[in-house]
């Protein structure tokens, strides 16, 4: 069984699987506890295709934020429009988007937490319908 059979085995069976520095966290069903050991012998491999997956949607993020938000510390956005926003800009440009829980997990690195989205970050459409903030550039990941 491959890494990338593993992580479509666990992910199919309602689990979810993060990568947390050199650590994997993952939440598993009880009726996937079985796949838990499969998990740890196969440990470094799976690491390796989730840090490169990560860094994919990195890249998928910075592109979207540079096409459809605002960066500037005044500014806030919701998590649930963000990703929505982000979903279909996704499916308008044909690519896959990620799951909410990685999509967060990505901002959260970069922005600050507060309430239910990010201080910092902000959808270009709601910047340029308020007057009182102007449009400023996005940051990318590094």
């Amino acid at each position: 069984m491959t890494a990338t059979d593993i992580i479509r085995e666990i992910e199919t069976a309602g689990g979810v699987l993060r990568v947390n520095g050199d650590r994997i966290r993952y939440e598993l069903p009880e009726h996937a506890a079985t796949l838990v050991d499969v998990l740890r012998q196969h440990r470094d491999e799976v690491l390796r295709v989730l840090q490169g997956r990560q860094e994919g949607v990195k890249r998928q993020l910075s592109r979207w934020m540079a096409a459809r938000c605002t960066s500037y510390r005044r500014t806030w956005g919701a998590e649930k429009f963000l990703y929505r926003d982000y979903v279909g800009w996704c499916q308008r440009n044909g690519q896959a988007s990620c799951c909410r829980e990685l999509f967060a997990t990505i901002l959260d690195q970069s922005f600050q937490r507060q309430d239910d989205g990010w201080q910092g970050l902000c959808l270009a459409e709601d910047t340029a319908a308020s007057k009182s903030i102007g449009r400023h550039s996005v940051m990318r990941f590094q």
